[in-house]
């Protein structure tokens, strides 16, 4: 009787054991999930991030078991400089054309996912020239990099040579453009969203259109790595992702609150940021957008702002969606229940641009 009774209580014990480890497969796929490395450095300039101010403060990178730490830029040659040396991890903050370029000169970036999808980059003059249209840029000196295909793209496409038909104004110092138009040195400008307020209140300037409104979903910002630093940290890129995400989710839901956050992450304020935040132009976007950063490549290579051997170069080698899907199906499954539109929405848009 007594080894009838050890025998059950041994049985009993061995079934606790196993229903501890009743789901070895999910156990197992969550160690497969760790991120590879616990900090990620991102490139930072005076526009800030949105996006990863609203993970970090709501804990949401906490939560993938990541710190993001910001590396502070004041060009974008810094970014791509700090990417080769290996100081920064990401960037996220400097266009979908300088990436391009960058790529079309052999540095070897993978393109995973975004930040914005359009800004309030404006295009303005002084407040007594006439506006038709992007076209009264023809014959003109506009105070921009020419490889912005936002404006040089549609002109192409309506049967323009921009590089040619228009002088190009292009100091390092976007303060420099909006001088330039104050002196005369220059008909138009184009300036990035974070000097948007500049214009909006300088009484010598008016604002004639945006860069949305001239190629509507030009893919502001995308967020890219080495490709070498992608394959290696899947799990991390995928974690980000799922904050940002997450973020994004916060966002729509709390405009106030975000505005809040930004002043505290890049100490500007709070009229300078709501002077992009709160007009409808500014479009937070995580996805990739391959099909908006095929148009950009397109547009660049055609006219000439590529290198020459990006004709070798297919792009969708160096855009990566398989992590972006992967993380905002994983936010779905988990935190869809709270916002179902939402997460619908980016199915949908997933789908369209991918």
């Amino acid at each position: 009787m007594k080894k009838l009774m050890l025998m059950i209580i041994t049985f009993m014990l061995v079934l606790s054991g196993c229903s501890y480890d009743i789901n070895p497969d999910k156990k197992d796929e969550e160690r497969k999930d760790v991120p590879e490395t616990a900090v990620v450095r991102l490139a930072l300039n005076e526009s800030g991030h949105i996006l990863n101010s609203i993970a970090e403060s709501q804990g949401y990178l906490e939560e993938e078991g990541i710190r993001v730490e910001y590396v502070s830029v004041e060009t974008d040659a810094e970014v791509f400089e700090g990417i080769r040396a290996g100081r920064i991890d990401i960037a996220s903050n400097s266009g979908t054309n300088l990436p391009l370029q960058e790529i079309s000169f052999g540095l070897d970036l993978t393109i995973f996912g975004g930040y914005l999808l359009s800004g309030c980059m404006p295009i303005f003059a002084r407040v007594e020239t006439p506006w038709n249209g992007i076209e009264d840029l023809i014959g003109k000196t506009m105070a921009c990099e020419p490889n912005m295909y936002a404006i040089t793209g549609p002109l192409l496409d309506m049967g323009y040579d921009p590089l040619t038909q228009i002088t190009w104004y292009n100091p390092e110092d976007q303060m420099d453009r909006i001088e330039a138009v104050r002196n005369g040195e220059a008909d138009f400008a184009l300036v990035g969203t974070a000097l948007n307020y500049e214009v909006l209140n300088d009484p010598e300037l008016k604002i004639l259109t945006y860069a949305d409104d001239v190629l509507p979903a030009y893919s502001c910002c995308r967020a890219e790595a080495l490709t070498s630093w992608v394959n290696a940290n899947p799990n991390t890129v995928k974690a980000l992702l799922r904050a940002w995400i997450r973020a994004w989710a916060y966002y729509d839901a709390h405009h106030e609150e975000t505005v809040k956050a930004t002043v505290k992450q890049i100490n500007l304020d709070e009229q300078v940021i709501r002077s992009y935040l709160d007009n409808p132009r500014f479009e937070l976007n995580a996805d990739p957008m391959k099909t908006s950063v095929r148009r950009a490549w397109n547009y660049m290579e055609r006219l000439g702002l590529l290198d020459e051997e990006a004709r070798q170069i297919n792009i969708d080698d160096h855009i990566n969606v398989t992590l972006y899907k992967a993380a905002l199906d994983e936010c779905q499954m988990r935190y869809g229940q709270d916002d179902p539109k939402f997460y619908e929405k980016l199915q949908a848009q997933f789908a369209r641009n991918n």
